[in-house]
């Protein structure tokens, strides 16, 4: 699995939620938005620069290894990630993500460790590792695109046609009831407010009208 690949994955993700999907070469970039010197820190080599909706996401591998070797190489992450920042719109920033393809973790190290901190360090932007699973590739993927701005769970929550909304009565006659309505009021309060409610201006006479001594 390569960063090509994982790019395609993602870009097939954001189109079956009917976003735009495409590459942004400027996100890349070796220098600045308006400057011509090309930076002289170390940029990842194979990065590949995304637009998924509102989404700015820079894509790239890692390699698994301890705390230290993930440490650089979030440094040249972090740095390709700040140039990309000065190519998007001011809206964007807050949205750019780092997705990142693991490359097989080495058995002999502590990658989980490395990967956790990876995932919980915020600099800069979010980050998020995807670790395929050769096996079964796209449910590997699928669980990893669930933890991210790409997951619609309400798709596969089975939608209820009568949830019980009417328990909120209670809360409703309790509050006008503790704002001066006497039981009788608060009840024929909310029976109007049920019957005009597409008429505010009747409803407000109503309302008026059922406060007043018969």
């Amino acid at each position: 699995m390569t960063p090509e690949m994982f790019s395609e994955r993602l870009c097939a993700s954001a189109v079956a939620l009917d976003w735009e999907a495409s590459v942004v070469d400027a996100f890349t970039a070796q220098q600045f938005r308006g400057r011509a010197e090309v930076t002289e820190k170390s940029l990842p080599k194979d990065a590949i620069g995304l637009r998924l909706g509102a989404y700015p996401v820079l894509i790239a591998s890692i390699e698994l290894g301890d705390v230290t070797d993930m440490q650089a190489s979030l440094r040249s992450l972090h740095t390709q990630m700040v140039i990309a920042r000065s190519y998007m719109v001011a809206e964007e920033v807050i949205n750019a993500h780092i997705m990142l393809i693991a490359l097989d973790p080495d058995p002999l190290k502590d990658w989980r460790r490395a990967l956790d901190l990876a995932e919980r360090d915020e600099t800069v932007c979010r980050k998020l590792i995807w670790t395929p699973n050769p096996d079964d590739l796209d449910q590997s993927y699928a669980l990893f695109a669930a933890r991210t701005f790409l997951a619609t769970p309400w798709k596969s929550t089975p939608s209820v046609q009568s949830a019980p909304l009417d328990r909120n009565q209670g809360l409703v006659l309790h509050t006008l009831e503790k704002h001066g309505l006497s039981k009788e009021e608060a009840a024929q309060w909310f029976g109007l407010a049920n019957q005009i409610h597409d008429d505010p201006d009747n409803l407000v006479a109503a309302l008026t009208t059922a406060r007043e001594p018969s």
